[in-house]
């Protein structure tokens, strides 16, 4: 009913009068215009949230749909999302010939929900539910898995200063973060932040973030890592291959004998621009075994965007102490020790040539290239060997297109060398969405 009658009443006011002057067309004038401004505001009462801003913009170390939550109205449900497609092809053939045994597949990467809950101004809820491949399967990732990877309050009273308690992003990285498909290029994210830095990262703890002019920061207490595998939480430990990935207990039953810090500061001294570096530091080790295994990660990184060029880069390096006792821990021998050293980095430079046009209508097409270097057994104990395996190096050339920013049609062909000559090249497909 309040349509017809704002309809009704905008009928009646803008009637001018046979006997009206210019004072009164000017009036008449105004009231036109509170009228379209009352009618514009009932429908976006009617509307709710369907009538937001279609705009989506990372901000607090959450991506574009995470953060969502943050232009809802007070006392307002937020609904986003995002999704992976992906078409994966390796090939036959490793780098010294020999049969890769690895098959082509599509998959459902990811399919994730984001629920929010803005209580008022300043207080809100937020979560990440993901969806690997398509289901639960029987508890192993590969066979897919359903996760929390985020769940936490968030109150900020000020812009300068904020707290978050519950489930959240350990702060490392440019992708671990900001991990949304169209917010980073290629179908898959970079091995460095997958084996060094084991994105996406999640973990339960607590701790403060805002921003001050330039200025963005977050620190967090958090729930340890697990160096030594155990079933109860579920954790493999660390390892060769994949350095300190599989220590994560990932929010189940975390034990907290031991906590770990995490904090991160970035500059953006101009638009476009942003440097920054971040700092893990950990026991992990629980009072499982004598000697602790204490972990730092840290990492610097560095964004530049002009026009329609962008270039992006990462370094992080590791350091678990007491490695040789670790070894022992889990029963490791010869080339199986954890790194007690592990370092990873890449380069990335892409340019939307649609920008190249005088109206592109919202579209972007971005040919992209990324070099990345890692090892996650840079330096082992005295005793062990390395396996030349983990020593790798990726070559990724690919391109992107947007018909919409919330919508990326990718392709890639990807390098995969390592000093053992067993690395398997593949190219890739992938459709990702964001809402």
């Amino acid at each position: 009913m309040k349509r017809p009658f704002a309809v009704a009443l905008a009928a009646l006011l803008l009637v001018p009068p046979a006997f009206a002057d210019d004072a009164s067309s000017a009036k008449l004038t105004e009231l036109e215009q509170k009228v379209d401004v009352l009618t514009q505001e009932i429908e976006n009462l009617k509307l709710g949230e369907a009538a937001a801003p279609p705009e989506l913009k990372a901000q607090d170390g959450s991506g574009p749909a995470a953060s969502k939550i943050h232009s809802a109205q007070p006392d307002k449900l937020s609904i986003g999302g995002y999704g992976e497609f992906v078409y994966i092809a390796p090939s036959s053939r490793n780098q010294q010939g020999d049969p890769s045994g690895l098959n082509k597949k599509f998959d459902l990467q990811r399919g994730v929900l984001y629920f929010g809950y803005k209580f008022n101004d300043w207080l809100l809820f937020n979560s990440e539910v993901e969806f690997e491949h398509a289901s639960s399967g029987t508890g192993d990732e590969t066979r897919g898995e359903v996760e929390l990877e985020q769940a936490y309050i968030e109150a900020r009273p000020w812009k300068e200063f904020g707290g978050r308690v519950g489930h959240v992003i350990v702060p490392l990285g440019i992708v671990n973060e900001v991990h949304e498909p169209t917010a980073f290029h290629g179908v898959n994210r970079p091995s460095v932040e997958t084996f060094i830095i084991p994105s996406t990262w999640h973990e339960n703890g607590a701790g403060v973030f805002g921003d001050i002019g330039p200025v963005t920061y977050r620190t967090y207490a958090l729930a340890s890592l697990t160096a030594v595998k155990s079933t109860d939480p579920s954790a493999d430990g660390f390892s060769a291959a994949s350095g300190i990935r599989e220590g994560s207990t990932e929010g189940t039953n975390s034990p907290a004998n031991d906590l770990a810090w995490a904090s991160r500061i970035d500059v953006t001294p101009v638009d476009g621009a942003k440097v920054g570096a971040a700092l893990y530091m950990d026991k992990a080790d629980h009072g499982a075994v004598q000697s602790s295994f204490p972990v730092t990660l840290w990492e610097t990184h560095a964004e530049l965007q002009y026009k329609g060029a962008s270039v992006k880069g990462l370094y992080t390096e590791g350091h678990i102490g007491n490695a040789d006792a670790l070894n022992a821990a889990q029963g490791f021998t010869g080339n199986l020790s954890v790194g007690r050293r592990l370092f990873g980095g890449y380069a990335e430079a892409s340019f939307d040539v649609l920008t190249l046009l005088r109206d592109a209508k919202g579209q972007a097409l971005s040919p992209f290239f990324r070099y990345e270097r890692y090892d996650t057994q840079w330096k082992v104990p005295a005793g062990f060997t390395k396996d030349p395996a983990n020593s790798r190096v990726e070559y990724t050339v690919g391109v992107d297109y947007k018909p919409i920013p919330k919508l990326v049609l990718k392709a890639d062909q990807q390098w995969k060398l390592n000093q053992a000559r067993t690395g398997v090249n593949q190219w890739n497909l992938g459709v990702g969405y964001i809402f």
